[in-house]
């Protein structure tokens, strides 16, 4: 049977979706190569016909899914960021990790990791707050924005379910809507 032209393409890109999802939820170190590949549906020997390492392959993950979230925070309107942001901050993203952002699953792997990926991940995050910067119009404050997002979210998948989780969550909501009210009005709000 022959594939189609794109098959090798659409094949890696199927596995770098499945195993951003599984790193996410379980840890990228923590997580063997017949596990990643498990998740993609596919063997442990196929995947040397798409990376050369392991590492390779978190720099694909950390590569799509900085691509993803960029791709969320580029709401056209304030009242849909803000509405995109408070997804963000909800138990749902908390205790799903798997469907959500990669920065607060997977910075603290990517800190280990070596130059290459974090230089992808750099790229990434620069995209990230430069889509945050749009929205408040602020350098400083888009990385504030970033830092409080992920930060909120790593803490709030620390702690048990509860009111502490909500009150966290609830409050780092309650800031980010005052952001992004004291920002200037965009063309696009």
């Amino acid at each position: 049977m022959r594939y189609a032209p794109t098959h090798k393409e659409e094949a890696r890109a199927r596995l770098v979706e499945a195993t951003g999802a599984l790193a996410k939820q379980k840890g990228f170190s923590a997580t063997g190569v017949d596990s990643l590949m498990a998740a993609a549906g596919m063997t442990s020997g196929a995947f040397y016909a798409h990376f050369r390492s392991k590492n390779e392959l978190l720099e694909s993950i950390v590569q799509n899914e900085l691509q993803r979230s960029a791709q969320l925070f580029a709401a056209p309107t304030r009242a849909q960021a803000l509405k995109v942001l408070r997804g963000y901050l909800s138990n749902a993203h908390v205790e799903h990790p798997e469907s959500g952002c990669a920065v607060p699953a997977l910075a603290p792997e990517i800190a280990r990791a070596g130059a290459s990926t974090q230089q992808v991940f750099e790229q990434g995050v620069g995209e990230l707050q430069a889509r945050f910067r749009d929205l408040v119009g602020d350098d400083a404050k888009a990385w504030a924005l970033l830092a409080q997002l992920v930060g909120a979210v790593t803490v709030a998948r620390a702690l048990p379910p509860g009111a502490s989780r909500g009150a966290l969550l609830d409050g780092a909501a309650r800031q980010v809507e005052q952001l992004l009210s004291a920002a200037p009005a965009s063309e696009s709000s």
